[in-house]
Order: C-alpha cells, then structure tokens, then sequence
C-alpha cells in the first residue's frame, strides 16, 4: 500500500485523533493561563517568593515528560481518573507554568521606573499604574510565554495517547510498535505542521494584542 492510500485509508483515524489533539491543548492551555498568568503578577513584587516559584517551575521542567504523564497516572488512579484527558491535561498544565509564569513576572518588572514614576506623578493610583501602564507595556512578553507554553504544549500531548486520551500520538507510537513508517510519518508530519501553524497563529494573536507604540516599525 503506498503512502497516499495509506492516507485515504486512515483518514477517518487521522482526523478523529487530529481533533483530540486540538481538544487536549484547548482544555490545557486555559489552565496553565489562568493559573500561571496570576501566579507572576502576584510574585512579581515579591522576589524571595518569585525565586522559590521560579524554581519549583523549573524543577516541574526538567522531569521528563513521559514520566510526568506517569506519574499523573499513579496519583489520579485513587480517584479512578489515572487514565484519559485528566492526566494529560494536568502533565501539559504543570509543562506549561514555567514560561508563562517566568514571562509574566519578567515582563512586569521590566517597566522602566521612570514610566510608573511619571505616572504616579500624574495622579495614577496603583491600580491604574498596572492596569494602564505596566499590563499594555507587559502584552508582548506575556504572549510570547503563552506562545511557547501552547507549542510545547502541542509537543508534549503526543503522549497522550499512551494515557488513553488519544491524538496524534497515537500513529507515532503504535507506528513505531508495528513498524509501520508510514503510520509514523503521518503523526510526526501533522504535529509538526500543527506546532508550526499554532506558533504562526500565536504570533498573528501577539501582533494584534500588542500596543501600536510597541511595535516594530521598520
């Protein structure tokens, strides 16, 4: 069977777990931002806190990613829920506060002292100071953790599948089980193509959110 009948004939499959990909990241990405992006606004005034977070992100990094779906595995089966979407989703989370907290809280430190002092000289409460200085100034920095989080993030959910929640992990590994090349090459070609249209989408979302003043003008 050639490459493109193989296609034909698994095309029902491809798209069934092309869509339970896209369903893990759209759950996962959600809680990594609500989580992660409160996380470095509430450390980004406190630096002995940020360096403990920053760390404990950092140490969530360096453990490889099969073994943290593993490990999700073993504390989630207790509750019957060791298996499926729970466990990937939780792994992707946990993979995904690092950059966006670390951006968070590098971004709103990052705005010059002169900017919020001159603000403050023209009557701007703190409040206003975050809201209208430091957030706008901080976007483009914010959304480039955002960005990197959801490409790992499209990376990491191939192991999925191992799970039992599906996606194209599961034509990269039952590929390699078999044998098949054309079965891993169909899964390696779409999560490649889908990290690279994610990233190009994330980069068109960065350039409308970032403020005119901002940009690159070249």
């Amino acid at each position: 069977m050639g490459f493109w009948e193989f296609l034909q004939a698994y095309q029902d499959k491809i798209i069934l777990e092309f869509f339970r990909h896209i369903k893990i990241i759209l759950f996962s990405l959600p809680f990594a931002v609500l989580l992660s992006v409160p996380l470095g606004f509430c450390i980004s005034s406190r630096p002995k806190m940020a360096k403990i977070v920053i760390y404990l992100s950092s140490v969530l990094m360096t453990i490889p990613s099969l073994a943290l779906f593993a490990i999700m595995v073993v504390l989630l089966a207790p509750m019957k829920l060791g298996l499926g979407m729970t466990p990937a989703i939780l792994a992707i989370t946990l993979y995904s506060l690092l950059p966006i907290t670390r951006n968070t809280y590098i971004a709103l430190n990052q705005v010059s002292p002169k900017t919020i002092e001159a603000a403050r000289g023209l009557g701007l409460s703190s409040s206003q100071i975050l809201w209208k200085i430091k957030i706008p100034l901080s976007i483009p920095v914010i959304m480039a953790g955002i960005r990197n989080a959801l490409v790992l993030g499209v990376s990491v959910a191939t192991f999925a599948s191992l799970v039992g929640a599906g996606g194209l992990g599961y034509f990269i590994f039952s590929g390699i089980s078999r044998a098949n090349l054309k079965m891993v090459a169909i899964g390696a070609v779409i999560v490649s193509g889908l990290g690279i249209g994610v990233n190009y989408l994330m980069l068109l979302l960065e350039d409308v959110l970032t403020p005119m003043g901002l940009k690159n003008k070249s």
